[in-house]
């Protein structure tokens, strides 16, 4: 009991810890790596990184920290909902990253936005990104059929691997869906400055759309996949099942990770 006790002191730590990251000003160190990352040169100026630098890490962090801490919150107010404080917390940073790249930069007075003809999504992230997602939908829906037409080797099966496909296909149509929202917003059309500062941070919140997405799709696909290897009679199908969920589930680890790689964006019409 005191083992539980003291995991659940130290969960809820998290939502502060995260709050306080969240507030905390911007370092010199924490603007190179930014740049460092997303392919700014030293052209871009303090004054004009810091504030998404700092806007961005607000709401993501801000957002995990209100996701974390919404079911203890609502609680204390008297509704109910399920406790799945980690759920909410993922879908909450995600929300933040989405809504950082869509909210127009501040720009001085007089200066135009264009769109971002003929940019492309594959200028922020890179080709695998929009293939990896598509392959694991059709990777969990093949496990769904061979649990329903392979036999089995026990009669019970807990939980429902076409609940995890439906979650694969959502998590998967919500990541483009949300990507393409990013990539298409419109841009200062008359500033070199902040068109190089908004491209990192519409790479960055592409990022973090996508290794999160495809992160949750993978986790899916993973737990239909190894459902299906624990319950299917052949044996060839028993192995194969649980090589692929546990490759799935490496996956995952690695698409979470992806979300701060290096990128340079680089745009089609640029030689």
């Amino acid at each position: 009991m005191w083992g539980y006790r003291v995991l659940d002191g130290l969960w809820s730590v998290v939502p502060v810890a995260l709050a306080w990251l969240a507030t905390r000003p911007v370092s010199d160190r924490e603007l190179r790596r930014f740049a460092a990352r997303y392919g700014l040169d030293d052209s871009p100026p303090t004054t004009a990184v810091a504030p998404y630098v700092r806007r961005g890490r607000l709401a993501r962090l801000g957002g995990a920290a209100l996701g974390l801490s919404l079911h203890p919150l609502l609680y204390a107010a008297g509704l109910a909902i399920p406790n799945d404080d980690l759920y909410y917390g993922v879908l909450a940073y995600l929300l933040g990253a989405f809504v950082t790249a869509l909210v127009p930069l501040a720009r001085p007075a007089g200066t135009r936005r264009a769109s971002l003809v003929p940019r492309r999504a594959t200028d922020y992230l890179p080709r695998t990104a929009f293939v990896v997602p598509p392959a694991t939908v059709a990777l969990c829906a093949l496990a769904v059929v061979a649990c329903q037409i392979e036999p089995r080797r026990y009669s019970l099966v807990y939980g429902s691997a076409t609940g995890l496909l439906v979650l694969t296909a959502v998590a998967v149509a919500a990541t483009l869906a949300g990507i393409r929202a990013v990539v298409a917003r419109s841009q200062p059309a008359a500033d070199p400055v902040l068109v190089a500062v908004d491209d990192a941070i519409r790479s960055q919140a592409a990022h973090t759309l996508s290794g999160a997405g495809t992160a949750i799709a993978l986790l899916g696909a993973a737990g239909a996949l190894l459902q299906m290897g624990a319950y299917a009679s052949p044996t060839w199908l028993h192995v194969a099942g649980l090589v692929a969920g546990l490759a799935a589930a490496a996956g995952a680890v690695a698409a979470w990770c992806s979300i701060g790689s290096a990128w340079r964006v680089v745009h089609t019409s640029e030689p």
